[in-house]
């Protein structure tokens, strides 16, 4: 078990569950938001590791959510796209 925090940030269902049991499956703790605004209020209370960040969500986009966490700190993003 690694113990690390995974903020899995993707609307579409499928995906997320998808990505979710193969990070669980690897150990991770994984938190899951499918919005925008739900992605920092998990990355402010949460403090992830790593967050996996959809670019199109809905009320706020990827981008704006990338910008706000990278105001708040230097939590490592990988962009997910489709």
């Amino acid at each position: 078990m690694t113990g690390k925090k995974v903020l899995l940030v993707e609307d579409d269902a499928d995906s997320a569950s998808i990505l979710e049991a193969y990070l669980r499956r690897d150990g991770f703790d994984v938190a899951v938001a499918g919005d925008g605004e739900r992605a920092i209020q998990l990355h402010r209370q949460w403090a992830p590791d790593l967050v996996l960040l959809d670019v199109m969500l809905p009320k706020l986009s990827g981008i704006e959510v990338l910008s706000t966490i990278r105001r708040a700190g230097d939590t490592p993003v990988i962009m997910v796209t489709a």
